[in-house]
């Protein structure tokens, strides 16, 4: 029988992928427009710079109309893909991603 070796880096990412999906099942399916504006608050302090001012893109790419969901969102911002570099809770905690993906899905409804 043939083993496969697993790293730490992929079991990480396992492992958190699954704690965003336990979290992610405690988010009530609605979103609050209290949520979308804390969100906008966070997005604009953390993600703007790269992101424009309304997730259209600027240095980074666009985010609107976001398609991912929470976990994979948490999984991005704590690792970071490509140019972006992981962002460490202390700077943004797992609700404030879960405000940010409100905020950004928000903007796809209005847009």
């Amino acid at each position: 029988m043939k083993k496969h070796a697993v790293s730490v880096e992929s079991a990480s990412r396992v492992l958190r992928a699954a704690a965003g999906a336990i979290a992610l099942s405690a988010v009530p399916a609605t979103v609050s427009h209290g949520q979308e504006d804390a969100g906008k608050g966070v997005y604009t302090r953390v993600c703007q710079m790269c992101h424009g001012a309304e997730g259209h893109g600027d240095a980074g790419p666009s985010l609107v109309p976001l398609e991912k969901e929470y976990e994979e969102v948490l999984g991005i911002v704590r690792e970071g893909t490509g140019q972006m570099p992981p962002i460490a809770a202390e700077r943004v905690s797992d609700d404030d991603v879960k405000r940010i993906v409100a905020y950004l899905k928000s903007l796809k409804r209005g847009s």
